[in-house]
């Protein structure tokens, strides 16, 4: 009886190391595929109409398709209220990851809080939300580029204008980062002696409206000389309100992001300098926080990226984008 008693004893831990053998590959296999799972990551963005958010979405595909997660890609077309709902569809939908160019860097915080709440990693590129719901920022420094553009606009009134300037600016009233580019460029050239701020109009960034407020503009104020935009659809609203009205004689003209009217005014000498951000580093720079804020690894509370200012010595290089 002790004989087989014995037997048993030894049968029964054979047994019971097997199946802790075949346990552990189940758990491995399990762990495994939970690693390779597909991650979905959701794009927020403002519009598809300016170059720099389709562009950001591009970078974004490309990367995305490069290491193997599916974007979802979500366009409230400038309305901060749709913004939020869309955030919160994409809660909902539990993806792994939501990167976010918000509109009202105030009012999208809710939104992103319930991200948070929910485990879902939150990407701010673009403009700066200041909440801890943000696992990570991506963009520029918007403020001290425009102070960058303001100081250029200093020496060139110095250098080459006779006339005291006189200046109109098209801004976007409803987006805080272009309110923020606005308020460093104009607290940087009224160091200018001289220099008059004649009106500030909002194009509310839509480049139809941008146009029509430019032309108001140049039709309210003749006696401009010198004018400012602060973001993409403001700058070709600008640029094409300035050609129709024939006045690329009498304005110098500055801004932000690159565009075809943009260069072709370069080319022609009456747009003198422009910042031009990499757009598509910001959705790529983003796909790349998303997938490893999602399989928990870390990542930079801030990510910096680069800006240019393009003038007609440097345009060249940034032609082929626009083609």
């Amino acid at each position: 009886m002790k004989i087989f008693a014995g037997k048993m004893k030894i049968i029964l831990v054979v047994m019971l190391g097997v199946l802790l053998v075949l346990g552990g590959c189940s758990s491995n296999g399990s762990s495994s595929e939970g690693n390779n799972k597909q991650l979905t990551i959701g794009f927020v963005t403002i519009n598809q109409e300016a170059y720099f958010f389709t562009e950001s979405i591009r970078g974004a595909e490309e990367q995305a398709k490069k290491v193997g997660a599916k974007l979802v890609v979500q366009n409230p077309n400038n309305d901060p209220v749709k913004q939020n709902n869309q955030i919160e569809n994409l809660v909902n939908q539990k993806v792994d990851a939501i990167i976010v160019d918000s509109i009202d860097t105030k009012g999208v915080i809710p939104a992103m809080k319930q991200a948070a709440n929910a485990h879902i990693p939150v990407i701010s590129i673009d403009a700066i939300v200041k909440s801890k719901a943000v696992s990570t920022q991506i963009g520029v420094d918007n403020a001290e580029s425009s102070k960058e553009l303001g100081e250029y606009v200093n020496k060139y009134i110095k250098d080459t204008m006779k006339e005291p300037a006189k200046l109109g600016v098209v801004g976007a009233l409803n987006s805080f980062i272009q309110v923020m580019r606005q308020d460093a460029f104009l607290d940087t050239v009224k160091q200018t002696s001289g220099l008059k701020v004649l009106n500030v109009v909002d194009g509310k960034n839509v480049q139809q409206t941008a146009m029509t407020a430019s032309e108001n503009l140049m039709t309210g104020h003749p006696e401009m000389n010198i004018a400012f935009a602060s973001g993409e659809p403001a700058l070709v609203g600008l640029a094409s309100a300035v050609k129709s009205q024939n006045k690329q004689q009498k304005l110098s003209v500055f801004g932000w992001d690159l565009s075809k009217q943009a260069i072709q005014g370069i080319e022609e000498g009456w747009v003198k300098a422009v910042v031009q951000q990499h757009p598509e580093k910001f959705g790529l720079e983003g796909v790349k926080a998303a997938v490893k804020l999602a399989k928990k690894q870390k990542v930079a509370k801030t990510i910096n990226a680069p800006v240019t200012i393009v003038t007609k010595d440097n345009v060249d290089q940034f032609k082929h984008l626009f083609k």
